[in-house]
């Protein structure tokens, strides 16, 4: 009787240990989860930000009609940093598959395995119910050989059903370790390829980005600035000097005309 009591201590203290690792493992891969897709979140908040800059800088070079090598410097930065944005979306969508997905795995993981262990302390339950029977028949029935061959027979069956389920979760708590073990080391791993992979390409991206910008020619632009400017201005005064006063109040009333006809139309 002991020796039972002890295994039955046993197989509880057994199966109290499996919960508590079943409820770390759900605890703190729920944290790993909810903080990698707060992560990606910011990364994808990033991505858009970075195609908003690179729509800005390319509006900014398709206006710009002097400053010619400024107009091809701000379309080649924004190309670049468009193409970045193409890597920020990839990184997005990789950590989403690689990360994410295999840690929100773990609610249902946990869920099962805390199943088996479930089973288990039912298997115990009614194995030391049918004990206990066997007990009271052999007390209040002693000379009852067939109620008591009944009784053991039924707590045989409890017993044979008990070493199965504890085999059974020694095992599926062998296979949960262990799958625990590579897919946190998966996970990491993942992160870290993933992320190298992109701030690599970032790097190469960021510095063509900066040679796109360190190529435009202040001196030339601001030369083409100053001659367009001037010409303009020569422009304007032959234009205020080459025609009489008749003529320009005859234009002036044609402007008119023409304006009010656009505005009507």
């Amino acid at each position: 009787m002991l020796r039972i009591r002890s295994q039955n201590h046993i197989c509880e203290q057994e199966a109290k240990f499996v919960q508590e690792r079943i409820s770390a493992v759900e605890k703190h891969f729920a944290e790993l989860c909810t903080i990698f897709a707060a992560f990606t979140r910011k990364a994808a908040r990033l991505r858009d930000k970075n195609d908003e800059v690179a729509k800005v800088v390319q509006n900014y070079a398709e206006s710009e009609n002097i400053n010619q090598s400024l107009s091809n410097g701000l379309a080649n930065f924004a190309t670049t940093l468009s193409v970045i944005g193409d890597y920020r979306d990839a990184e997005v969508q990789r950590l989403d598959s690689k990360v994410i997905s295999p840690l929100s795995q773990y609610a249902v993981i946990c869920k099962h395995a805390r199943e088996d262990v479930k089973n288990t302390f039912a298997a115990r339950d009614k194995e030391l119910t049918r004990r206990k029977h066997l007990d009271k028949v052999r007390e209040r029935n002693p000379r009852n050989r067939q109620m008591i061959s009944q009784a053991e027979s039924e707590l045989m069956k409890a017993t044979v059903e008990v070493s199965r389920v504890v085999k059974g979760l020694e095992e599926q708590i062998d296979s949960f370790e262990r799958r625990k073990l590579h897919d946190v080391k998966s996970v990491l791993l993942d992160f870290v390829t993933v992320e190298l992979g992109f701030h690599t390409k970032a790097v190469e991206l960021l510095t063509k980005a900066y040679q796109d910008v360190a190529e435009i020619d202040e001196a030339k632009d601001l030369e083409e600035s100053l001659k367009t400017g001037f010409t303009n201005s020569e422009s304007t005064r032959i234009e205020e000097y080459g025609q009489s006063s008749e003529e320009s109040d005859s234009e002036s009333i044609q402007e008119i005309s023409v304006r009010h006809r656009h505005k009507t139309m």
